[in-house]
């Protein structure tokens, strides 16, 4: 039995299972690894030192280390140079003239004529007709400006994404066209043209999955096709983007750096079942509508969280607790709200019937805004009269983070409370005498025999 365990996946009768696969066999499974190491699996045996002249499905990479970076010019051109020979090569001897899917990323910033020339080459030969994916990931010297228009006429393709400096001049929506394509990412873009995102988004009439990872230059508005089931969209700058969004479809939604004109721009979300929301209000207006008109439109939500800037006072805390949503199905919570806002947390908790897990940041005490102190409808000043029914019958996990001292009372309540809590963690909490607070956790009563505190 030990010998067979020590074969390493060879039976005993000694046989190259794998070389006995059929040739389109092998060359899918080839079609998983990268371009390079299909290549060099010709050394393998006489079977498969032509096999990968049969891929339609090509992954090139020219990744740069902290080294490459560092080296003189010659040296950082000369290994573009070997790189551009080994695709050349690749590109050249195939013998199937059909690409279905072409992945190209670089990270390396030649300053020549040969980079622009080399990725024109190689872009006009993988798209054709029967392209399904493209993935073009450049971080070069200048943006690069010089995607092939057919490209966006591809009937079949179905995956988009580009990566890094490339801009989109896209002007006539005549002649974009993409009837198949389910995911577009467009990510790393710094010179991303709203203008041209929304010409190619109003051509992907059956888009499912997008994402979008930019800095606009100004606030402007974003607009999204209906038919989308996964939306991501992360502006990386202070500017931020307006959102409008009717996607009855959609079940995954993560907005970072987002806000909206109006409550107006948001409906049909009651098929979300997670969501990230890391939205913000109107430079122009401080109204909290716009986002609890977004939070009950998410009422079929399962797994929801809430950072810091949509749970801010200056926003979501200055909306009676009365206005907000009621989250019958949400099972998992993760917030960050700030210190001294238990009794926040706690009518959070009843709107949350079913909430079977919540993880709780608070914000950095030495970072914190101490207005937040000041503000007694916040304040953990009564017991309430009504036990929220999670506690009772559903919350099992608790993660608090960042805990202060005022806010022993709260985790003793919720310890008192929780009938079927299993675990409560408490991180980061305060840091003047943790044995002693630890003792005082560790000794509070709890209403659950299974429920054991973890202090990290």
């Amino acid at each position: 039995m030990a010998e067979e365990e020590n074969n390493g996946g060879e039976n005993n009768d000694g046989i190259d299972r794998i070389s006995t696969l059929s040739n389109s066999l092998l060359c899918h499974i080839l079609s998983f690894l990268p371009t390079k190491t299909s290549v060099h699996m010709s050394f393998v045996s006489r079977k498969w030192r032509n096999l990968w002249k049969n891929l339609e499905v090509f992954d090139f990479r020219d990744k740069c280390n902290e080294y490459s970076y560092q080296a003189p010019d010659d040296e950082f051109n000369e290994q573009f140079m070997l790189f551009t020979v080994f695709v050349n090569t690749v590109l050249s001897l195939r013998r199937s003239r059909v690409v279905r899917k072409f992945r190209l990323s670089s990270d390396h910033i030649p300053n020549n004529p040969l980079f622009a020339y080399s990725v024109d080459t190689w872009l006009s030969i993988a798209i054709g007709p029967h392209l399904q994916e493209f993935h073009l990931t450049l971080f070069t010297a200048g943006a690069f400006d010089n995607l092939p228009p057919t490209l966006f006429s591809c009937s079949n393709l179905i995956s988009l994404s580009l990566s890094g400096y490339i801009l989109l001049p896209l002007q006539d929506p005549l002649e974009i066209c993409l009837p198949s394509l389910k995911v577009l990412q467009l990510l790393n873009m710094h010179h991303l043209n709203l203008s041209s995102m929304h010409i190619l988004l109003s051509a992907c009439p059956v888009l499912e999955n997008l994402e979008l990872f930019f800095s606009p230059e100004s606030l402007d508005i974003i607009r999204v096709p209906s038919s989308l089931k996964r939306l991501k969209i992360t502006v990386d700058n202070n500017v931020g983007a307006w959102l409008e969004i009717d996607a009855p479809g959609l079940k995954y939604l993560s907005l970072e750096c987002i806000t909206f004109r109006d409550a107006a721009a948001v409906g049909n979300l009651h098929s979300v079942e997670e969501a990230y929301l890391d939205v913000f209000p109107t430079p122009k207006s401080e109204s909290v509508e716009p986002l609890l008109n977004l939070l009950r439109a998410l009422s079929g939500i399962k797994h929801l969280e809430l950072h810091n800037s949509t749970t801010k006072k200056q926003w979501l805390f200055a909306a009676p607790i009365l206005n907000f949503p009621e989250f019958h199905y949400l099972l998992h919570l993760k917030l960050e709200y700030p210190p001294f806002n238990s009794t926040f947390l706690f009518d959070v908790l009843q709107k949350c019937p079913m909430l079977e897990t919540l993880i709780a940041f608070m914000f950095d005490i030495d970072m914190v805004d101490r207005s937040y102190d000041s503000l007694p409808s916040y304040r953990w000043e009564a017991k309430p009269k009504s036990v929220p029914k999670c506690l009772i019958s559903h919350l099992t996990f608790i993660h608090f983070y960042g805990v202060p001292e005022n806010e022993l009372e709260f985790i003793g309540y919720v310890l008192q409370h929780g009938l079927v809590l299993k675990t409560m963690i408490i991180d980061e909490y305060w840091r003047d005498q943790p044995d002693r607070w630890m003792k005082k956790i560790s000794d509070l009563p709890r209403g659950s025999a299974m429920c054991q505190v973890k202090f990290l």
